[in-house]
């Protein structure tokens, strides 16, 4: 993470095909923002929201995914 902690926690939960992924970086210091959600990240087809959010715990990174399953593709 662009914040320079040394100690991060990645969180996950599911509910109604959804997952939520937050990667947690503890640095606590007077740095700037978590910065924007990787692109690889942002672009995945199966990413209904991302964002960052920076509070007295760290800066956080965040994925909401679709975990619906999606029919199989048929091959000509």
């Amino acid at each position: 993470m662009a914040g320079g902690g040394k100690c991060v926690s990645v969180h996950l939960a599911d509910q109604d095909n959804k997952i939520l992924i937050m990667v947690l970086n503890h640095q606590t210091s007077e740095q700037e923002g978590a910065g924007q959600v990787p692109t690889e990240v942002a672009l995945q087809r199966t990413v209904d929201a991302c964002g960052t959010h920076t509070d007295h715990h760290g800066h956080t990174w965040w994925a909401l995914l679709d975990a619906e399953p999606r029919p199989k593709k048929r091959l000509a």
